[in-house]
């Protein structure tokens, strides 16, 4: 199997905790509520206080960054750290963030799900269950927690509460879409699970792999290959080849991943406890 190798790396000040990628800048959330960011090649650069505490959620797209803490909603950033807006309270602290073209969509602890656009509030839904992370395929919206996978249809444009649940299968957070495929982590949260993202076959499994001997914490998908990082410190990289995961390439980190971002197929940042982050490139 190919290794995978160090590009570059960084100390960060604070303990990372999440991590988002947006116009070839980096920005990483640290427990101390703060939000730096890093050009590609990890050259630091704005860093901000975005909240009192650890930020639980983060996001950035479309020149803005997203993030979410204990304080109930969601502040909106330019990318060098100005306060572009805060977004209401959803009704528990938010742990899960995307955007799906102009739309950002908020999943929280209570089973809140939020979806904003140009920062207002376009569309609430309750599905009943904590939202540990969060991701589209329109009209279906994914979301997980620890024991399933819960499949919705949402029309936004037609009803701003009504949703349809299509169909639950086994698996918890992290989970992504990747083009006509699903990763989704299982429930043990060793394996990775490939599923069809069509409710035509009924989100079939199609392949499941081990992926560690401990928790994996993070997961991100870039063009058709899947890049995983967990407790035990090694972030793999594994191509989707049709039905299957294939292997392509690992690195041991020496120290538990708390989150990652693939920006292309072969190039991923992780950001590692201890305070370190850094950039992976594949053969």
């Amino acid at each position: 199997m190919s290794a995978l190798k160090i590009e570059a790396e960084v100390k960060v000040e604070s303990e990372p905790c999440v991590v988002a990628w947006d116009n070839n800048t980096l920005f990483v959330g640290t427990e101390t509520g703060a939000i730096f960011s890093y050009d590609k090649n990890l050259s630091p650069g704005e860093k901000w206080t975005a909240h009192e505490t650890q930020v639980f959620a983060l996001t950035a797209a479309n020149g803005n960054v997203y993030s979410s803490s204990n304080d109930g909603g969601v502040r909106v950033w330019s990318a060098k750290g100005v306060k572009v807006a805060e977004l209401p309270p959803t009704g528990g602290d938010i742990g899960a963030l995307c955007v799906h073209n102009n739309q950002l969509i908020a999943g929280d602890e209570s089973g809140n799900v939020v979806i904003y656009e140009n920062n207002d509030v376009k569309a609430k839904y309750q599905v009943l269950e904590e939202v540990k992370d969060i991701c589209l395929k329109p009209p279906y919206m994914f979301t997980a927690r620890d024991l399933y996978v819960t499949v919705t249809e949402i029309k936004p444009e037609e009803s701003k509460t009504r949703f349809t649940t299509r169909h639950t299968m086994e698996g918890r957070a992290p989970l992504r879409v990747s083009g006509a495929r699903l990763v989704v982590t299982a429930r043990g949260a060793n394996n990775l699970q490939l599923h069809d993202a069509s409710i035509d076959t009924k989100f079939k499994k199609l392949h499941e792999v081990k992926v560690s001997d401990m928790i994996i914490t993070s997961l991100s998908v870039s063009e058709d290959h899947v890049w995983t990082g967990g407790w035990d410190g090694i972030v793999r990289r594994w191509k989707i080849a049709g039905d299957q995961f294939q292997p392509a390439g690992e690195i041991n980190l020496g120290a538990c991943v708390n989150a990652l971002v693939a920006t292309k197929s072969d190039v991923a940042y992780a950001i590692i406890t201890g305070g370190r982050a850094v950039c992976l490139k594949g053969a």
